[in-house]
């Protein structure tokens, strides 16, 4: 199978948040605008924040859920999104361990994470498979070992943060409505 990636969306900086919720919905057969994904996920020139996405897939139809740590630095932007999340009535609790999101992805859920790169970037990633030892993403299927990975999530400045995405009810709704 190959994937057509826009060229809007391949050239986009700082892209690895919105690509993760353009391969949800490419999973899900959805054709969106690139142009309105980048709007309904909050991205601006330095990224987005993981709450940004957990908030773009909920007004997209998804069932979601947003898992961190206590962020101590938390931006007026990022603010924002966590009061939009309270009124589209996200779910949140604390950042999930390694079994508990392998566990997600067992019982036919999907999850984005949040970590640091091997190369010291911050990077919001769609998890294509997992087991005990090792984690594959969508935008590198170089598997990273579950050791590795657990440690790029407890990197200075990094908050352990992820979004499961529950499909089960999935409904696409326009993002040009709200």
């Amino acid at each position: 199978m190959t994937l057509e990636i826009p060229d809007s969306l391949q050239n986009l900086e700082a892209n690895c948040g919105v690509f993760a919720v353009w391969m949800v919905l490419q999973h899900h057969g959805v054709q969106i605008d690139v142009a309105e994904l980048i709007k309904v996920c909050r991205h601006d020139e330095g990224g987005t924040y993981t709450i940004a996405l957990a908030v773009a897939l909920k007004k997209l139809g998804f069932d979601v859920s947003f898992h961190s740590d206590e962020d101590p630095n938390i931006s007026l932007s990022e603010r924002m999104s966590y009061k939009e999340a309270k009124v589209v009535k996200i779910p949140t609790g604390p950042a999930l361990s390694y079994q508990y999101i392998q566990a997600e992805i067992q019982n036919g859920k999907m999850v984005i994470v949040y970590y640091d790169t091997l190369e010291g970037v911050g990077n919001q990633s769609l998890i294509y498979s997992i087991d005990q030892k090792e984690i594959c993403f969508f935008d590198n299927f170089e598997p990273m070992t579950a050791t590795v990975f657990e440690k790029q999530r407890q990197v200075e400045g990094i908050c352990r943060q992820a979004i499961v995405i529950d499909d089960r009810n999935f409904q696409i709704h326009s993002t040009k409505l709200n």
